[in-house]
């Protein structure tokens, strides 16, 4: 067994339902397989995957997997017909939802791949404020 066959079979039982539900094929498997493997820098071709591995897998695999399905789901449009109303929008929405929620646990769990930039911005006021200060002096306004 290689990481990458590990991977996979993860993937199908973990997120069976999603499987099933868009009819995902084995090429589809492997290659969310191979994703989240290069996301962790797993060599896929590589012995079996280590149970030190495993809880990070689990929510990398939730990560790339709900990623690929909010891409399907964007193809959906919202239609009218024979008196009934299809909102298609509804699974991308919720779709979206599930990838932020699968985000967010992934940088809970310190996985870099996954973490948001810190961003820090410096807007200068007023260059002398003080004769210890630097002539670039500025303020961090968050």
């Amino acid at each position: 067994m290689t990481a990458l066959t590990d991977t996979q079979e993860l993937l199908g039982t973990r997120l069976a339902a999603v499987v099933a539900a868009f009819a995902m094929t084995e090429d589809e498997q492997a290659l969310l397989a191979g994703e989240a493997l290069e996301a962790l820098a797993i060599d896929g071709a590589g012995a079996a995957l280590s149970a030190a591995d495993t809880p990070s897998m689990r929510l990398t695999l939730d990560v790339v997997v709900w990623r690929w399905v909010e891409a399907r789901a964007a193809l959906g449009f919202d239609f009218s017909a024979d008196g009934g109303s299809y909102q298609r929008s509804q699974l991308a929405k919720q779709a979206a939802e599930m990838r932020r929620k699968a985000e967010d646990r992934a940088a809970a769990a310190g996985l870099s791949a996954f973490e948001w930039p810190a961003v820090v911005f410096e807007k200068p006021v007023n260059a002398d404020l003080s004769d210890e200060w630097q002539d670039n002096a500025g303020i961090y306004q968050w």
